[in-house]
């Protein structure tokens, strides 16, 4: 596996100008960002509830049932959930990918997922999320082009 940055905060929001679009701002150890855009917006509500931000909404979605029920869920998954790896980019889709490490009878499952619900089931059993460094270069190169 290539070199990890550990994630110490995530922002979640809507881009101030049109077409509002929603973003995960991954806060990382060694001062820089990086950011998912156009994720769903349900799972930046969601990511803001869990951060105890109130948002009204006129239906509810699986991510605001979620953690109705944390208590049960942290307990059933919290030791389960290693970590979660923001590690791949599908160059053509322009799609990242996350793996996340999952512990079954004592082996560890790689599960290969959505980013964005990735983190937000991280952040509710408190599990460590980290950006490959491949990752964090690629769009700061793609940042500094567009400038």
């Amino acid at each position: 596996m290539n070199r990890m940055v550990k994630v110490v905060k995530i922002e979640a929001f809507l881009l101030p100008t049109p077409p509002y679009t929603p973003v995960i701002s991954c806060h990382l150890e060694d001062g820089r960002q990086f950011n998912l855009y156009y994720v769903p917006y349900e799972v930046v509500i969601a990511i803001n509830r869990v951060q105890g931000e109130d948002y009204d909404v006129d239906r509810e979605s699986l991510f605001d049932i979620l953690p109705m029920i944390t208590s049960e869920f942290k307990d059933a998954l919290k030791g389960r959930v290693r970590a979660v790896y923001v590690d791949y980019l599908n160059k053509e889709t322009m799609l990242y990918t996350a793996t996340m490490e999952i512990s079954v009878n004592g082996a560890i499952i790689k599960k290969r997922m959505i980013p964005s619900h990735a983190i937000y089931l991280a952040l509710i059993v408190g599990s460590e999320i980290y950006v490959a460094d491949e990752l964090i270069k690629h769009q700061e190169e793609i940042t500094r082009r567009h400038r």
